[in-house]
C-alpha cells in the first residue's frame, strides 16, 4: 500500500531481529490492456530505473508523489475493474495516519483540524468510483505499521488506549466509504509473526492479550460504523484453532490458507472446502477465504510460476463450488521491492515487482471468468 498512499517503503528484513536494510527503489508498471510485459523488458527496468514510475499504454509519468497519486490510483482501479476484481483488501496502517505518537493529529478528543490529510482518501475514492469494495485492515500490530516511536509493544494498557484513539479516528473518517473492516491480522499466528520480525514486543507472545485487543477494535467499529461488517482472519492450516472464540468478535471469519508454505509440492488446495464447512458448522458465521497463495520463488526451493498457476486453479475450483464460502481473496496482487523473511514471502504476487503478469495471473482471470 505504500506506493498507493504516497509513502516510501520501510526498511527490509534481512535477518529477523538482527539485520535490516534500506529498501531498494524500482519501477512498477500496471499492465496495459491486452499486453504483457516481457521478461526482457522487466530486466531492463531493473537495471535502468531507480525510481517509482507508472507506464500505461505507452505513456510514462514521473516518479509518483502526493500530487500524482490520482494517476496511479485511477489506473489501478481501472485495471482491477476490467480484470473482473470485485474487492481489494488493504492495510490502513497506523503510521500512515500518525507517523509518531508525539504527533497528536489523532490524539485525545480526535480534534482534527481541516489541514489534516488522510493519505488513503484518493485510493478509497478511486476504488469506490470503480465499484470495487474496500476491505480495510484496521489495527494490525506489525511493527512496520506502527508509529515510529511505538514499534515495540510492551505495555498492553498503553497500547489499547493508543490503538483505540487512532482506530476511532480512522473508522470515523471512512465510515461512509469503507463498510468492511478486518480487525488485526491472524491473531492465532502472532507468535509466528514475532519470530519473523513482523511484530516486536512481549505483548504478542501472550495469547491472553488477543481478546482485549480484538474487543477494543470490535468496539471501535461497532460504535463508529454500526452497519459495517467486521472480519477476523485466521491462519487456517492449523487444526487446533478455537473458531468459536474468535467468532464472538466478528460478523465474518476470514480463512488464510498457505498449504505450500513449507514445501512446494503438491500444489493443490483440497483442504479449503473441508475446512470452510467445518468452521461454518461450528460457528454459524459466514466464511471467506481472505488470503491464500503460492509463491513463485525462490526457485532453488522448488517454487515456480507453473506451480503457482496450478495452485490457483485448484483453489478457485474449491472455493467457487463450496456453499460454506462467500468469497475468495488472493495474497497478493504484486511482489514488491520491500523484502521480508522468510524468503518466499517475497514471491506471492500474481504480478512481479515490476508489474509483469505471471502465469498465475492469467489462470486467475480465467477462473474468475469461468465462474461467472
Amino acid at each position: 500500500m505504500w506506493k498507493y498512499a504516497g509513502y516510501a517503503a520501510p526498511r527490509s528484513i534481512v535477518i529477523p531481529h538482527l539485520l535490516t536494510q534500506r529498501t531498494k527503489k524500482g519501477s512498477f508498471t500496471i499492465p496495459p490492456e491486452q499486453r504483457r510485459i516481457s521478461s526482457e523488458e522487466e530486466q531492463n527496468l531493473e537495471t535502468s530505473s531507480r525510481s517509482l514510475y507508472l507506464r500505461f499504454r505507452g505513456r510514462k509519468t514521473p516518479p509518483i508523489q502526493g500530487g500524482e497519486l490520482p494517476t496511479i490510483n485511477t489506473t489501478l482501479a481501472s485495471f482491477l475493474k476490467r480484470s473482473g476484481i470485485q474487492f481489494v483488501r488493504c492495510w490502513f496502517q497506523w503510521n500512515f495516519f500518525q507517523k509518531y505518537l508525539r504527533h497528536r493529529e489523532l490524539g485525545p478528543g480526535l480534534d482534527l483540524d481541516d489541514s489534516y490529510h488522510f493519505p488513503l482518501d484518493d485510493f478509497v475514492q478511486k476504488m469506490n468510483e470503480a465499484g470495487i469494495t474496500v476491505i480495510g485492515v484496521l489495527g494490525n500490530g506489525y511493527s512496520r505499521f506502527l508509529p515510529l516511536d511505538f514499534q515495540r509493544v510492551e505495555n498492553l494498557g498503553e497500547y489499547l488506549r493508543r490503538l483505540s484513539e487512532s482506530s476511532t479516528a480512522i473508522v470515523r473518517h471512512y465510515k461512509d466509504r469503507v463498510k468492511n473492516w478486518q480487525i488485526e491480522n491472524e491473531p492465532n499466528w502472532w507468535k509466528a509473526h514475532y519470530a519473523g520480525h513482523w511484530r516486536r514486543g512481549s505483548v504478542w507472545l501472550d495469547s491472553d492479550n488477543q481478546e482485549p485487543i480484538l474487543r477494543a477494535l470490535y468496539s471501535v467499529v461497532r460504535a463508529e460504523s454500526p452497519d459495517a461488517s467486521i472480519i477476523i482472519n485466521l491462519e487456517a492450516d492449523s487444526k487446533t484453532t478455537d473458531w468459536r472464540f474468535y467468532s464472538k468478535y466478528c460478523d465474518v471469519l476470514g480463512l488464510d490458507f498457505y498449504p505450500n508454505y513449507k514445501h512446494p509440492i503438491p500444489s493443490d488446495a483440497t483442504m479449503i472446502s473441508d475446512t470452510a464447512k467445518l468452521v461454518k458448522r461450528s460457528t454459524g458465521v459466514p466464511c471467506f477465504v481472505i488470503e491464500t497463495g503460492y509463491p513463485t520463488g525462490p526457485k532453488w526451493l522448488g517454487y515456480s510460476e507453473e506451480r503457482q498457476a496450478k495452485y490457483i486453479r485448484s483453489a478457485c475450483e474449491q472455493a467457487f463450488t463450496c456453499d460454506a464460502l462467500s468469497g475468495l481473496g488472493w495474497f497478493r496482487l504484486s511482489d514488491t521491492f520491500w523484502r521480508s523473511f522468510p524468503f518466499h514471502e517475497n514471491y506471492f504476487g500474481l504480478l512481479s515487482k515490476h508489474g509483469r503478469p505471471k502465469l498465475g495471473w492469467s489462470e486467475y482471470l480465467s477462473q474468475v471468468r469461468k465462474a461467472r
